[in-house]
This record gives structure tokens, sequence and C-alpha cells, in this order.
């Protein structure tokens, strides 16, 4: 009897150890997505200050990322988002993640156009 208990018991833990295991798994998948997307954030920072014309319509309509013609009038906005596609959705989705803190830095020169 205390065999059978012992063994129950035993198949439980190794279980639990596998199902933990295997979410720890998942989690670090997720976090190298946020990495990942934190610094083409940060890359799509760096062109909106050499583009500052473009930064400013964006922030003021983030849905022009999904304008055909406007993307057809900004070749180096197209190319950057058919190389970044998680940016595009960026804008529009959360502009808070992608215009929030990029407007409080403190060397961005046309942030008061």
């Amino acid at each position: 009897m205390a065999t059978g208990s012992f063994i129950r018991c035993a198949t439980r833990t190794i279980i639990a150890l596998a199902v933990a295991i295997s979410l720890v798994g998942v989690a670090s998948h997720a976090w190298s997505d946020h990495d990942r997307l934190r610094d083409e954030i940060r890359q799509f920072h760096d062109f909106l200050q050499d583009h500052p014309k473009v930064a400013t319509e964006l922030r003021n309509n983030p849905s022009l990322v999904n304008s055909k013609k406007y993307l057809n009038k900004h070749d180096d906005l197209e190319k950057f988002l058919k190389r970044h596609p998680d940016v595009k959705r960026e804008p529009v989705n959360h502009p808070n993640r992608v215009f929030g803190s990029y407007y409080r830095e403190a060397n961005v020169p046309w942030r008061y156009h």
C-alpha cells in the first residue's frame, strides 16, 4: 500500500516538473519576442529622428502606416516597415509605446513642431 502511494506521489511530482519546465520555455520565447520588438521600435525611433516630417505626420495620424497612398510617397518608410512588419502595427495599436517615451527624450529637435 505504501509503495502505491509513493509511486502516485512520484508520478505527480514528475508531471508537475515537466509542466513547469515547459512553461519556462514558453516564457523565455515570449520575452525574446518582447526584446526583439523593443529593439525594432528603438530602430523606428532612429528612423523617425532622421525623418522629422514623417514623424510629425505619424504622431498626428498613426493610421498612415496602413495607407498605401502615404507609403507610396515615403519609400524609406515603406521599406522600413516591410523589414519590420511588427513595428507597422505598433503606431496604430499602441501609439504610446512608439511615441510616448520617444517624445519625452530631450534631444528630439522636431518635438515641438
